[in-house]
């Protein structure tokens, strides 16, 4: 039973329908929104950064001027302080400009390689400090120079004060693809104006980075290593081949280079903690056709250079070009590999969880704090697509927009203002983009429709059905109230005056031996009893029904009378007599016309009952000559109590059905202006199929 009551209540039968909605619910909010702008009037490689220690970035501009090239300092609104104009070129495919700050103070120095011809040169401006550092054509070495174009990429490493004098120390990788040297990596004394290099080497050594792995407060310098395949003769550490190098602060070997054989492979070493201790993870991607040599693969090594761990590409089940990167954590940090999927590994270098990017096609992966909480994100990019996805560090997404750069080399800055509506920039060959990840503070709003659905239909069943409980009560009323008109009604037929007349007038003629009569008499008395009895369940019934019903009525009362009145009854064309009339519909009106109208007249009277179909209702008409209503209201003792019992068995009827019974009495007026009868017209709808019986 109480099962019952729960199924049946609101509160559960509320559920499914919700479900079913919430199914279909869009989100409609996000907790963060990515916006990016396009800085419309860029051309020039660019980026931001705080040159005097105010929490406001600077913007710097690399162009081309007549005579010189020079770099242009805007401030956050983009109006100039100064440009510092520099005789030799300046080739972004060398190098762009970048920011240190050597001595340590408020202001950062601008550094720039510039060439003429093959000889590289070294520029240093101190640009907000008036008698700060200023240097210019600091030659370096040559390059590569073939066709009046450069051939070598300078990768600047970063700063350490490699002679303790207080001041830092430049450190750089110089690389030449197809031609032979310079392939070293560099490090530059700005105060005594010395150079140092590493020893001569085949290898290539590209995107270079500074780390402290041994945790000796001395950082060690690494890159990604490659195998170009240039020298034809015999050199230290061949470019056929990839070797893990690592150099020192004195760019010496921490350990003897390990050779990964294979040609055009390539090496990612990146420093990766695992256990509180640092070692390096190598990403080998054998990009040539003889996987018989060396297979893509990571590998763990130690500070010294023993190996660890090692893990295979194909065999885990990563597919494409592999891109990997460290996730800092406070013991073990967590590696990344970007391949076809994002794939996150544990210090084992085990797969532990798959991500599948928001992306279908080919993509890469950058690392940058676009929110300015101390934490980096991933931007995860694909040119085909035309989308930049952000992740949070344990992948979980925060937001996408459309973006179109067709470059993947990004120049990526931070752009702080005064205002906090701080910015990250990004800048690929000729384009510079605005990106902003908002939070959204109404983005819980997302969850209301989930319990304002359950609500509305909760409320909506609720109401339905305590609607259809309020029906039911009302319908049953009216039930109880229809019974009870009906007994009413049998009540009002079975008057005893009428009664008694009747069963008088039987046995006046059983003594006056009419026995035929007398039989006749009953059977009529004992019929319109039977019918009275038989219907006393029924509303409605047919009209022949009805008109049978009155007819025995009529012939009662006309044994009664003898030839004191007389009947009429006229059926119309198309009347079927099964149309469907509420009991009472005749006899009520015929029975008022003969006690009220016929009776007290003098002359005899006639009572006319007409049929007929008129505007798709079926119009029943009673009509008398008799001595009309003004005249009967002073000679009966009748206080109208049919009459009343039918207007309100008809409004009921009323209430239920969609098509109403009306019904109009009209006095009649002779042409003296005596009444001289009364009409009675009832429309009724018409139906032929049986009515709802009433149990």
């Amino acid at each position: 039973m109480q099962l019952k009551k729960t199924v049946y209540s609101p509160f559960f039968l509320a559920v499914f329908p919700a479900l079913v909605v919430m199914l279909f619910l869009p989100k409609t909010s996000q907790e963060y929104k990515l916006i990016i702008e396009q800085k419309k009037d860029i051309e020039n490689p660019s980026f931001f950064d705080d040159l005097n220690s105010d929490s406001i970035s600077e913007f710097l501009l690399t162009a081309k001027g007549v005579p010189f090239y020079h770099e242009l300092v805007f401030d956050e609104n983009y109006r100039t302080y100064d440009q510092w104009n520099l005789s030799d070129v300046i080739d972004n495919d060398l190098s762009g400009a970048f920011t240190g700050n050597y001595d340590h103070d408020r202001f950062k120095e601008i550094y720039v390689f510039t060439h003429k011809e093959d000889s590289l040169f070294l520029n240093i401006n101190e640009f907000f400090e008036p008698d700060g550092t200023r240097k210019e054509r600091i030659f370096i070495t040559k390059i590569g120079y073939l066709k009046g174009e450069v051939t070598s990429l300078v990768y600047p490493a970063g700063f350490y004060d490699v002679n303790e004098d207080g001041k830092d120390e430049l450190y750089f990788s110089i690389h030449t693809g197809f031609g032979l040297v310079p392939r070293r990596m560099y490090y530059f004394d700005i105060v005594s104006n010395k150079l140092q290099r590493s020893d001569f080497t085949g290898e290539i050594c590209q995107f270079a980075e500074m780390f402290d792995i041994d945790l000796d407060k001395k950082p060690e310098f690494f890159g990604t290593m490659g195998a170009s395949g240039n020298y034809k003769f015999e050199v230290p550490y061949t470019d056929w081949s990839s070797w893990l190098m690592v150099f020192n602060e004195n760019l010496k070997f921490e350990f003897p280079p390990i050779e990964f054989k294979g040609y055009p492979n390539m090496l990612t070493i990146k420093p990766f903690k695992a256990e509180n201790k640092y070692c390096y993870v190598v990403s080998l991607e054998a990009r040539g056709a003889d996987t018989s040599r060396v297979r893509s693969g990571l590998f763990l090594f130690s500070v010294d250079g023993v190996p660890l761990k090692s893990m295979d590409y194909e065999r885990t089940g990563i597919r494409g070009t592999a891109h990997i990167a460290v996730i800092r954590k406070e013991e073990n940090d967590r590696l990344v590999v970007c391949g076809d999927r994002i794939y996150e590994l544990d210090k084992n270098l085990s797969v532990i969880r798959i991500i599948k990017p928001a992306l279908h096609t080919k993509f890469v992966s950058y690392q940058a704090d676009i929110d300015f909480d101390g934490k980096k994100e991933f931007l995860i990019y694909s040119n085909q697509e035309e989308k930049l996805v952000v992740y949070t560090s344990g992948f979980k997404k925060l937001a996408e927009a459309g973006l179109n750069i067709f470059e993947y080399n990004w120049l990526i800055s931070e752009k702080k203002m005064k205002s906090g509506s701080n910015q990250l920039y990004i800048y690929s060959r000729g384009k510079g983009y605005f990106l902003r990840l908002l939070k959204n503070p109404y983005h819980l709003a997302v969850f209301f429709p989930y319990p304002a659905s359950y609500l509305a239909f909760l409320l909506l069943i609720s109401v339905t059905m305590r609607l259809a409980t309020y029906q039911l009560m009302q319908r049953e009323k009216m039930k109880q109230r229809l019974l009870k008109l009906q007994l009413q009604g049998i009540k009002s037929q079975l008057d005893p005056h009428f009664t008694f007349n009747t069963l008088n007038s039987v046995a006046s003629l059983i003594y006056s031996e009419e026995k035929e009569a007398a039989y006749d008499y009953m059977s009529k008395f004992t019929r319109l009893l039977r019918g009275m009895l038989n219907d006393t369940e029924k509303i409605y019934r047919s009209l022949g029904e009805e008109l049978e019903f009155v007819k025995t009525y009529l012939e009662l009362e006309k044994l009664r009378f003898g030839d004191k009145f007389s009947y009429e009854i006229t059926i119309g064309a198309g009347v079927t007599t099964r149309e469907q009339v509420p009991k009472l519909v005749l006899q009520t009106f015929a029975e008022n016309s003969v006690k009220h109208g016929i009776m007290p007249y003098s002359d005899g009277g006639i009572l006319r009952i007409n049929g007929e179909i008129e505007k798709n209702m079926l119009k029943l008409t009673i009509e008398d000559n008799g001595i009309g209503r003004l005249r009967s209201a002073g000679k009966s003792a009748s206080t109208g109590k049919g009459l009343k019992l039918a207007r309100e068995f008809y409004g009921i009827l009323n209430q239920i059905s969609k098509k109403h019974i009306t019904h109009k009495i009209t006095d009649l007026y002779d042409k003296g202006g005596s009444p001289a009868g009364t009409r009675v017209e009832v429309w009724v709808p018409i139906d032929e199929s049986p009515k709802e019986t009433w149990r």
